[in-house]
């Protein structure tokens, strides 16, 4: 994290802290920026990602090395992608699509069951999930392209962005990202301890995707002898039913043999047989 602007979050484990310059992100880190708020990684390669107001980014996967590599899920907010090479093995994911870059600068906003995309130079290919009544081709963008789709619909490319694309667009974003790597290149920053996190908190990741919200089972988990996570847990079971298992264990149990259920003691001797022809 190389640029911080307003306050900041980063729920890492089951745990909430202060996000700060200096920070290095690991996989799993969710990402909060405040509601007036800026923030902006970088990769040792040269690759920035900033973050607008009110994002909200899950740090799917990140493999280990300096370049441009991983899996970002982001549910909500906007986003600035520069400095991309051919080669990046980067993903931004979203409930609408899903953004591989190619090369170049892209920017993208996502909200609710909208997202748009504009490209800005290079190029990058975008998948939506599947549209009604069939899978939807990967589109292919280039310098210019603005995409904008919903979910569960086939989006569409213009050859310029909308005028509330851009008036929902950070004012830093219609400027080049500024490079800050040398500050914290050789430096560390560890982010300073808030507190555990509410269900509350973590509410929109819970009943996110079944891809995403599954693996956060077991990472959440501990919070579930909490009183207050495991009522908002069982309340909000039908949305994560894969709780269903850490809440009720013993329904998983595995069940008695039918001569134990019978009430027919494991080991004992069996009946004898009654008297009759030989």
């Amino acid at each position: 994290m190389t640029l911080l602007e307003g306050p900041a979050a980063l729920v890492r484990g089951v745990t909430r802290y202060a996000l700060a310059e200096g920070v290095r992100l690991q996989s799993g880190d969710i990402i909060e920026v405040g509601d007036k708020g800026l923030a902006q990684l970088e990769f040792g390669d040269g690759v920035a990602l900033a973050m607008g107001a009110k994002t909200r980014m899950l740090a799917v996967a990140i493999p280990r090395g300096k370049s441009a590599a991983g899996d970002y899920y982001v549910m909500q907010g906007a986003l600035k992608l520069a400095g991309v090479k051919q080669g990046a093995r980067l993903r931004i994911v979203t409930p609408i699509f899903t953004l591989q870059p190619g090369e170049g600068v892209a920017v993208l906003v996502v909200g609710g069951a909208e997202g748009s995309v504009f490209v800005e130079s290079g190029e990058t290919r975008l998948a939506g999930p599947p549209a009604k009544g069939g899978a939807s081709a990967p589109v292919r963008l280039k310098a210019g392209d603005f995409f904008t789709g919903k979910a569960g619909q086939k989006g569409a490319v213009a050859p310029r962005p909308s005028k509330d694309f851009i008036g929902a667009l950070p004012k830093a974003f219609l400027d080049p990202l500024p490079s800050r790597m040398a500050r914290y290149k050789e430096r560390e920053v560890q982010p300073r301890r808030l507190e555990d996190v509410t269900y509350a908190e973590v509410e929109a990741w819970l009943k996110a995707p079944p891809p995403i919200r599954r693996p956060l089972v077991s990472r959440f988990e501990p919070r579930a002898s909490d009183p207050a996570f495991r009522t908002a847990l069982i309340a909000n079971l039908r949305f994560h039913p894969e709780w269903d298992r850490i809440l009720y264990p013993e329904k998983y149990e595995p069940k008695e043999p039918e001569a134990e259920a019978a009430g027919v003691a494991r080991g004992a001797p069996a009946p004898a047989k009654a008297a009759g022809k030989k």
